[in-house]
């Protein structure tokens, strides 16, 4: 079963699916690739992998990603998929390179996952990115950022928020 969270935005009502997927291998490019085509069938929605251990915590990855889709919605964003720009958010920076570096899910066997989107296609894509892990899947926890010890960027939640407002405070306004 999937747990997808409801939130009310400014861009429409937003489906969010967090999970920690704990994986028998480490995840490659070709699967990567593979779990992101996902979103092709799927318009207005993304999905963005992130090694678990940076998370700091769901409102990261949640509020990363709703920035970056609101961009992409409202056709201001620099990167066509919004999971990528997600990526950037997460790490506090515009250099799509220096996300990668930090948050490159490649060589990972745990992995912190988001789906978000405006269209209730969510939920097929949901079920979808389970059934292409299913089989190399040790375990799924609902939610992101609680079961390992923190590795990133950001000291705390505040820390984070701040970054991300000194950085795109023009943004905000």
């Amino acid at each position: 079963m999937s747990y997808v969270i409801r939130l009310n935005s400014d861009i429409g009502e937003l489906r969010i699916w967090l999970a920690t997927i704990i994986l028998t291998k480490p995840i490659n490019d070709e699967f990567l690739v593979r779990v992101k085509s996902l979103t092709n069938d799927c318009v207005n929605s993304l999905i963005t992998i992130v090694p678990a251990v940076k998370v700091l915590g769901p409102w990261q990855m949640i509020y990363s990603a709703y920035l970056s889709l609101r961009d992409n919605l409202q056709g201001v964003s620099r990167f066509r998929d919004p999971g990528l720009g997600a990526l950037t958010y997460m790490v506090g920076t515009t250099q799509l390179r220096r996300g990668l570096e930090i948050l490159s899910p490649v060589g990972n066997d745990q992995v912190s996952i988001i789906v978000m989107g405006i269209n209730d296609c969510v939920y097929d894509l949901v079920n979808n990115v389970i059934n292409i892990f299913k089989d190399f899947m040790e375990d799924l926890i609902i939610g992101v950022g609680f079961h390992k010890v923190y590795e990133g960027l950001f000291r705390s939640i505040d820390d984070f928020i701040n970054t991300l407002i000194n950085k795109y405070i023009s943004g905000f306004t």
